[in-house]
């Protein structure tokens, strides 16, 4: 009787962790959906542009810019689940994913994961083919400036305050960089999009 009551708390026990993994898996897939709204403010920000009668390729490249931050989102989100394998079920950790270098067309993201004793980094990006564009994912070193970078973004969720992070889009979208955070303190999940203001 003894052994059936521990193997019925051990079953449980594991089944409540897979569980909580899963929903974990679904907010991530929930989080980084891409909203419509967020392609037509886009588009609206570049009819305004053309009101005012701006430089066409000033337009076009604000414009590209901003889909862009919306149409790596997919990236962002297989890249978080593959740092997720990286970490026990309860563990807290942070995540931030971010475009890297918007000078290479697709643009370059990366995903940088931060537990309790580690900093692991992984970049995606676009390599040339026989006339074809291919996807690659490549582990990296993360950097000192890397690391500075998200204790401000660390501080910010702590305090609320930042001269560096805010949670407020400054001026065109297209113009902003765009930080998505997935992290969990002390069991609380957290998933944000925050931007980058200095």
């Amino acid at each position: 009787m003894r052994i059936f009551i521990i193997c019925t708390v051990l079953f449980f026990t594991s089944s409540c962790k897979a569980q909580n993994n899963q929903n974990l898996h679904l907010e991530i897939i929930s989080f980084f959906k891409i909203n419509e709204k967020d392609i037509q403010r886009c588009q609206k920000e570049r009819e305004e542009l053309l009101k005012h009668k701006m430089n066409i390729t000033t337009i076009e490249t604000t414009y590209n810019q901003c889909i862009g931050h919306y149409k790596y989102l997919n990236y962002y989100k297989e890249n978080t689940l593959k740092m997720l394998e990286k970490i026990s079920n309860n563990e807290d950790f942070f995540i931030i994913n971010y475009i890297s270098d918007n000078s290479y067309s697709p643009y370059r993201t990366k995903t940088i994961l931060k537990t309790n004793i580690k900093y692991y980094g992984l970049k995606h990006y676009f390599t040339e083919e026989n006339s074809q564009f291919v996807d690659r994912n490549e582990e990296f070193e993360v950097s000192k400036s890397e690391i500075e970078d998200i204790q401000k973004i660390d501080e910010y969720l702590k305090t609320g305050k930042s001269e560096y992070i805010d949670n407020k889009k400054g001026g065109l979208v297209g113009n902003n960089v765009h930080l998505y955070i997935v992290a969990r303190n002390n069991g609380k999940v957290i998933m944000k999009e925050l931007f980058r203001i200095k």
